[in-house]
């Protein structure tokens, strides 16, 4: 197997994993990483990071440093060397610092004159469950509780929810990026009679097509290359408890059949074997976009909407829930001993909050960082933090609405430069018809407009 496959094969299987795991040189910078990471750090799913130096709140590559001088395993420059590092670490990536198990082995897996090595984070198993029971009922900058609203008519909506569940009827949580829909989802399964059970969890979108299957299904020993030993799927893993499908508007077409069949009856078959399995689990999806039209529009299976939407959820926008902004800044101001001025928490009100509750946070975050103990926190300093993210903080200011200027793309991995290539080529030998090329390469035409976004390779004339 040559050098580009084995990178390949390794990318596919930290795909896979479960715990954060990430690829790394000697210079810190990242080779890939997958969406289990960015999800332990708090990051949005579709985070890429670069360096380890910087992930999120989090510079990995000082801690490697620490770990490799207390072990004596530090190299002349600096860097960690390379042998095997297993180490505990905090990491201040939420409102509660987050105890790990780090683990570092090398790749042996020269890249040019870059030596390559697997890191792999995890949550301690030790301490993790207390530090999930403290998060949960800790003061926080988010509702108090994701089954509690102070707007009367989220409220309605979050009962109805719970009551849903209760009685095992499927829900599907819908709402902007931020409102808090995968936080309500784990809520509404601690809430319900499967609350002992599992929670297989599953992000639709952050998942390559190519795991996506083995991921929800599971697969057998040799069911595809790199398949070395059995694998349990997250279905299977739900069985008497619950799966959360993330963001299930990204589910390709091929597997939404799939999908839907087990929806059905419970029934399904691991890739690779012919027996069949049936689990018993209760539903929940979120979805950021409206699936109703995607429904309309042919991009996602009215079947498995119905199948899926037993009752849906519109969760309503942070700047429509004043009432649960006020209490956030209540529990935000008792929680860190920080006062706002009337003039502060007006801006706060005026905001739009394009980020919701996700952006409240971050932003409280840095107020935090900023003040100064004893005195009360300024409209100037709210104003200055809002522009910070690149949001003036002045809604009626006509510069909010002016483009911002974006960071240059994070360029592509070996292994996505050859897949835009093959993009690229199918898309030629069929005139740039969308529809034909996906045919030619296997896929479904939503799977393929999946691709061209995620690699930046939309043509400007194509033709369906």
């Amino acid at each position: 197997m040559n050098q580009d496959s084995q990178l390949d094969l390794i990318e596919t299987l930290i795909q896979q994993n479960r715990d954060g795991a990430l690829v790394i040189d000697d210079q810190g910078r990242i080779v890939t990483h997958n969406a289990a990471l960015a999800e332990l750090l708090e990051q949005p799913a579709d985070t890429r990071f670069e360096t380890a130096l910087r992930m999120g709140p989090v510079n990995l590559q000082r801690l490697l440093v620490r770990a490799a001088i207390a072990a004596g395993e530090q190299d002349a420059i600096g860097r960690p060397a390379p042998r095997p590092l297993d180490f505990r670490a905090e990491l201040d990536c939420g409102r509660l610092p987050l105890p790990v198990r780090i683990s570092c082995v090398p790749l042996g897996l020269p890249e040019g004159d870059r030596r390559l090595r697997l890191v792999t984070v995890r949550p301690d198993p030790a301490i993790g469950a207390a530090l999930d029971a403290a998060s949960r009922d800790g003061p926080g900058f988010t509702p108090g509780s994701p089954l509690e609203s102070a707007d009367g008519h989220c409220q309605i909506r979050l009962d109805l929810a719970r009551r849903a569940v209760a009685s095992g009827i499927r829900v599907l949580l819908l709402g902007e990026t931020g409102t808090g829909k995968t936080v309500l989802a784990r809520a509404l399964h601690r809430s319900g009679p499967r609350a002992a059970a599992t929670l297989a969890e599953i992000h639709c979108t952050s998942v390559p097509d190519t795991v996506l299957e083995s991921e929800l299904f599971g697969h057998t020993r040799g069911a595809f290359p790199g398949a070395s030993a059995e694998r349990i799927g997250r279905l299977e893993d739900a069985d008497g408890g619950t799966v959360l499908l993330d963001e299930i508007g990204g589910m390709p077409a091929r597997l939404q059949q799939a999908l839907h069949r087990v929806l059905e009856d419970g029934r399904f078959e691991r890739m690779g074997e012919n027996r069949v399995r049936q689990v018993d689990m209760q539903v929940i999806s979120t979805a950021s976009r409206e699936l109703g039209h995607e429904v309309a529009a042919g991009v996602f299976g009215e079947g498995l909407y119905h199948r899926l939407a037993g009752l849906p959820i519109a969760l309503p926008p942070l700047r429509e829930r004043p009432g649960d902004l006020d209490a956030a800044l209540e529990r935000w101001s008792r929680h860190t001993h920080l006062e706002l001025t009337g003039a502060a928490r007006h801006l706060l009100h005026e905001h739009d909050w394009p980020g919701n509750f996700r952006e409240l946070r971050n932003l409280l975050g840095t107020l935090g960082l900023h003040a100064e103990a004893g005195a009360p926190i300024e409209e100037g300093m709210v104003r200055e933090a809002l522009q910070g993210y690149g949001l003036a903080g002045d809604p009626f200011d006509a510069a909010r609405s002016a483009p911002r200027a974006e960071a240059p793309p994070a360029p592509f991995t070996k292994a996505e430069r050859r897949e835009r290539e093959a993009l690229r080529q199918a898309l030629a030998a069929h005139n740039g018809n969308r529809s034909q090329a996906a045919r030619s390469l296997g896929m479904d035409r939503t799977t393929l407009w999946r691709k061209l976004h995620r690699l930046r390779l939309i043509p400007e004339r194509t033709r369906d």
